[in-house]
C-alpha cells in the first residue's frame, strides 16, 4: 500500500469517527473525549485523517460505542468502489 492510499485511508477513517461522533452521538470533541478517554486534539487529528490509531486507541473507540467493524467495512466499501484493492503489496 503505497503512502496516497494510506493517507486516503485515515481520511475515510477519521470520517466515520467524526460521522459517529457528530451524528449519532451528537458530541462535542470535547465530549467525546470524555467518553473514550482519548485527548480531544489527537480524536481531531484522527478525525482530519492526519493519524491513524493504534490498537489502543482502537479499544477506546470501541468501548465508546464506534462499531469498529462497521467503520471497516465502509471503508473497504468505498476502496473497493475506488478499485483500490488492499490486498496487493506494491
Amino acid at each position: 500500500m503505497d503512502k496516497k492510499q494510506l493517507k486516503f485511508i485515515s481520511e475515510l477513517f477519521g470520517n466515520e469517527i467524526r460521522t459517529y461522533r457528530v451524528i449519532e452521538k451528537d458530541k462535542t470533541q470535547e465530549g467525546f473525549s470524555q467518553d473514550s478517554g482519548i485527548g480531544p486534539e489527537h480524536i481531531g487529528e484522527i478525525e482530519r485523517g492526519e493519524k491513524l490509531p493504534r490498537i489502543d486507541t482502537l479499544l477506546r473507540l470501541y468501548n465508546a460505542g464506534i462499531d469498529i467493524n462497521r467503520a471497516f467495512d465502509h471503508i473497504l466499501k468505498e476502496l473497493e468502489d475506488r478499485g483500490i484493492d488492499i490486498r496487493k503489496d506494491k
